[in-house]
């Protein structure tokens, strides 16, 4: 059984530029930035910061497509090398190829046949063990929370009872409603005006009981004397190699998989925020995900923290952006120790040709784009001449470089294509299609990493990320996130194994919903510990005081439902839980007598 806590992301690829964020009191970056040297660009891409802000510039390359813009790159290499590398353009023979196994466990999901209903999937990663650890820790943290405070009379703290499973799975299921259908605000989730009014929300819970659950939500308690960036990180960390662990446990991805990353959009002050003008979520918190291509399922995620991340990564001698897929992909055959055969796409800010050297050492395959200032690069490459043909090719060994001239010169390196080319039909503008002769490393390179889209239009759609001054958070309902993501796809690919149709991707998270919430409504006895229930509260034969204060409706008498039934009072019992309105007399004795006080 796994232990939550053990010491051991909508998500976008990298584009042209990724600047890193340095405070002085991490030195996190900076080592990262020495291990970058050979991918950088000349000094005049670096970029003036926002004040007060420390930024390295670190050049990253992303090309989801091969068409996208291609920046002039600095040559960084004497072309002693070139006699290595052998001219192929005109005609390249087929490379060798590796036999794809992963014998004796197969490809696709690792589950029992019991799993069938939305939440049977969702509990594969989110599990009860999880689950019980965070309500433990929430439950301490505002016990601890609220003794440290001088609550006044109308404070709704003073109504907080511990959270139970059933609670916070229907608190989860809120969650997930309201990335489906966003609002301005939460409160606008419990409005009562008639052209907002949603009755989903105050049916599940009040308003101010889901305020306290989510304020007082808590992960792990670490020792206020620890200030240190390693122990606040495993906040969140200890949640994410969780759930990291179940998305590798449950599934096993075919040949083609590929490493992308994912920014969690925020903006606080933390040693490890980065930073990418050119990107829609400028700042944030990134995480590198691999990711199977045919289903977009995520099997394993690296989040990035800085210098704590880096020295933790394979092969030290090694650039960073070589190291991240490196570790990526060694995860995986940890976890099949039998499977040889993979093919890795990346893209630019990760391909290089030592990459494509320790993956060929654990007879993996890789391809992907390429700056042409990569070190160890035939000259002719990095600044091709295209006299009577669209495409240059060297090749040494297995290790093929190609640019293309399309649009704009996009250069390709793979260990497992050939430089040939194949006729591929394209749309223009107009909507007129042409058949035109493109690179087959191209053709699959774009086949491929579109094929990831998927996962990203998924983590896009239904996410629930609000503002937050604790990144932590952030980080927590993003795994949230794609633990539901992994559900789906899971589910679906099941589904259309047994030629059955599945739900798409809206219903199945609306079914999700319907089963975290259950029966469950706030106000009934399961809600809240017997000791401290509305009901034992309100008849525990005690002494309770009347006070008086604003106009509420009378708990016995009003009835809003019914024209002109309703009644208001200025009096209100102080000693019960809810604070009820009540008037003096009959109905201040039927409140503290009968259960049944409306009938």
């Amino acid at each position: 059984m796994e232990q939550f806590g053990n010491d051991s992301q909508y998500t976008e690829s990298s584009d042209d530029g990724l600047e890193v964020e340095e405070y002085n009191e991490s030195a996190s970056n900076s080592r990262m930035n020495d291990s970058l040297q050979d991918s950088e660009s000349d000094a005049s891409d670096c970029v003036v910061p926002p004040k007060r802000r420390n930024v390295a510039r670190i050049v990253s390359g992303s090309e989801e497509s091969p068409d996208d813009e291609e920046e002039d790159f600095e040559e960084t290499e004497d072309a002693s090398n070139s006699e290595e590398w052998e001219d192929v353009t005109e005609s390249d023979d087929l490379p060798f190829s590796f036999t794809f196994k992963t014998s004796p466990r197969t490809v696709g999901p690792q589950i029992s046949r019991d799993i069938i209903k939305p939440l049977d999937f969702f509990k594969l990663y989110f599990t009860d063990i999880l689950m019980d650890r965070i309500i433990k820790e929430t439950n301490e943290y505002a016990r601890r929370k609220i003794s440290e405070k001088q609550l006044t009379s109308n404070s709704i703290w003073r109504a907080w009872v511990d959270v139970t499973r059933e609670e916070f799975m229907a608190f989860i299921g809120v969650i997930l409603n309201m990335g489906a259908m966003p609002l301005a605000n939460i409160a606008e989730y419990w409005s009562t005006r008639r052209n907002s009014k949603i009755p989903f929300y105050s049916q599940t819970f009040t308003r101010d009981r889901f305020r306290q659950i989510f304020w007082m939500l808590h992960l792990r308690t670490d020792a206020s004397s620890d200030t240190s960036l390693k122990t606040r990180t495993r906040k969140a960390d200890d949640f994410l190699q969780y759930i990291n662990a179940k998305f590798s446990e449950h599934f096993i991805p075919g040949k083609d998989v590929c490493v992308d990353e994912s920014i969690v959009k925020f903006k606080g002050k933390i040693a490890f925020i980065t930073y990418n003008p050119k990107k829609p979520t400028k700042w944030g918190i990134r995480i590198y995900v691999l990711a199977d291509v045919k289903t977009g399922y995520v099997y394993s995620i690296l989040p990035y923290y800085g210098s704590l991340t880096t020295e933790s990564l394979e092969k030290p001698e090694l650039p960073v952006s070589s190291r991240i897929p490196l570790t990526l992909i060694k995860k995986l055959l940890n976890n099949v120790p039998n499977a040889e055969g993979y093919h890795l796409y990346t893209d630019r800010f990760f391909t290089s040709i030592p990459l494509a050297e320790e993956l060929l050492k654990l007879k993996i395959h890789l391809t992907g784009t390429i700056m042409p200032n990569r070190k160890r690069l035939p000259p002719p490459i990095k600044k091709p001449r295209f006299l009577t043909t669209s495409t240059v090719a060297y090749k040494k060994n297995n290790t093929l470089v190609l640019a293309w001239k399309s649009k704009r010169v996009v250069t390709f390196l793979s260990t497992s294509s050939a430089a040939s080319l194949q006729h591929t039909t394209t749309r223009r503008r107009g909507g007129d299609s042409i058949n035109v002769l493109k690179p087959i490393v191209a053709v699959d390179y774009t086949k491929k990493m579109r094929a990831v889209d998927r996962a990203d239009q998924y983590a896009a759609s239904y996410c629930f990320l609000r503002k937050s001054l604790k990144w932590w958070r952030k980080l927590f309902f993003w795994g949230m996130e794609m633990c539901v993501i992994n559900s789906y796809i899971m589910y679906k690919t099941i589904r259309e194994s047994n030629n059955e149709k599945p739900l798409n991707h809206l219903n199945f998270v609306k079914c999700l919903v319907d089963e975290l919430v259950g029966t469950f409504r706030q106000g009934t006895p399961s809600e809240a510990q017997p000791s401290t229930s509305f009901v034992d509260n309100r008849l525990d034969n005690k002494l309770h005081i009347l006070r008086s204060g604003t106009k509420k409706d009378c708990a016995v008498c009003s009835d809003r439902k019914t024209p002109g039934k309703r009644r208001e009072t200025r009096t209100y019992c102080n000693t019960c839980i809810r604070k009820p309105g009540l008037h003096i007399g009959d109905c201040f004795e039927k409140y503290h007598t009968l259960l049944n006080y409306k009938s």
